[in-house]
């Protein structure tokens, strides 16, 4: 038994073993780098897409996800993590702060996917669904942070702890040595050589300029420069300003012409928006109940672009149409509209969108 156990320790403690299990810890503290700084490259890149969305297409500022303030927090936390990760400083920081980053994101782009979201929005006016991103960006690189980890990094928390307390422990025995025995500043020195030591150099201090000057200018760019309203590619829509007015969207959707005559009950729609998903079964029953050639109220459906690609029915009690492709409409749906001959007679916006009961006693 002696034998074996010194045979095995013999081999684990020779000079090519101990060659070998250097060279694997090189490979993988040099595979973390890379990873690090590729990482930070993603980072600047996202933050960049998604500022250049904030400057050329207005929010809807209606949820967390669409609240302006919040994206341009996230576009300077991106930018500064990028830098921090490029620059090489504070490595077990900067892993941690990463890894805490994409474990969020997961979190994220799992509730967007599970409620149909189109998009994940971590890359601006480039929609990515967020299953894709999900699958192919968050969990990856969650798996290859805690594969490249840097080395004994529980242990040199640990150590770093302690080297605060000892720290503490040192400061407050300096200020009671030189506030009880002025004439003895021993425990001063001391502290003064530690602090030498710990001195931040030169690159850190070149980064956190960086870091600081390039909030400082974004913000204020991101907080003041937002997009107009109105322009050749967009069009917000204020359904808030559309009472007891010609339903000015009128000329753009391709029921337009059926639309001018009678009293209609509109509901503008995505077909990957989970509130819509949810009144329009609502509306098909106000169609099959009030609508019809008895009835005295028309429903139609008006789909706003991406649309869906296969959005055929059988259901014959309403009507169906879009929003022409001319532009991109902007604007938080559902949306519904009752129009008579055209003219708006009411507007409702998603949390005070009626349901059956509620429309009929309004009618």
């Amino acid at each position: 038994m002696c034998l074996g156990w010194n045979a095995c320790h013999k081999r684990l403690t020779s000079p090519d073993r101990v060659v070998d299990i250097e060279r694997e810890s090189t490979m993988k503290k040099n595979s973390s780098n890379i990873l690090l700084r590729f990482l930070g490259t993603l980072f600047l890149v996202a933050a960049i897409m998604k500022a250049h969305e904030l400057l050329t297409v207005p929010v809807a500022n209606q949820d967390i996800w669409s609240y302006r303030p919040f994206l341009i927090f996230q576009v300077e936390c991106e930018l500064a993590l990028g830098i921090l990760l490029l620059s090489g400083l504070f490595k077990r920081l900067a892993w941690m702060a990463t890894l805490a980053c994409f474990g969020l994101f997961c979190c994220v782009t799992l509730y967007k996917g599970l409620t149909g979201a189109a998009s994940c929005g971590c890359f601006g006016r480039v929609h990515v669904d967020p299953w894709i991103t999900l699958f192919a960006v968050d969990l990856p690189v969650v798996g290859l942070l805690l594969f490249f980890r840097p080395s004994h990094i529980l242990r040199q928390l640990q150590c770093s702890w302690f080297q605060g307390l000892r720290l503490v422990r040192l400061l407050s025995r300096t200020v009671s040595s030189v506030w009880c025995i002025p004439g003895r500043p021993v425990h001063l020195s001391l502290i003064l050589n530690r602090l030498s030591a710990s001195v931040v150099s030169l690159r850190s201090v070149l980064t956190s300029i960086v870091i600081v000057l390039t909030m400082g200018i974004t913000t204020p760019i991101l907080a003041f420069n937002k997009p107009a309203p109105v322009t050749a590619e967009y069009t917000v829509l204020k359904p808030q300003t559309w009472q007891d007015k010609e339903l000015p969207v009128l000329d753009h959707i391709d029921i337009g012409d059926q639309l001018r005559q009678g009293m209609w009950l509109v509901l503008l729609y995505h077909h990957d928006c989970p509130d819509c998903q949810d009144v329009m079964p609502e509306y098909k029953r106000i169609a099959q109940e009030l609508g019809g050639d008895q009835g005295f109220l028309n429903v139609a459906f008006v789909e706003l672009a991406p649309y869906e690609q296969d959005s055929s029915t059988d259901d014959r009690s309403c009507v169906w149409g879009r929003m022409l492709d001319v532009k991109q409409w902007l604007v938080t749906t559902p949306v519904v509209v009752l129009l008579t001959d055209a003219q708006v007679r009411q507007v409702w916006e998603k949390e005070t969108v009626p349901d059956f009961e509620a429309v009929l006693a309004y009618l």
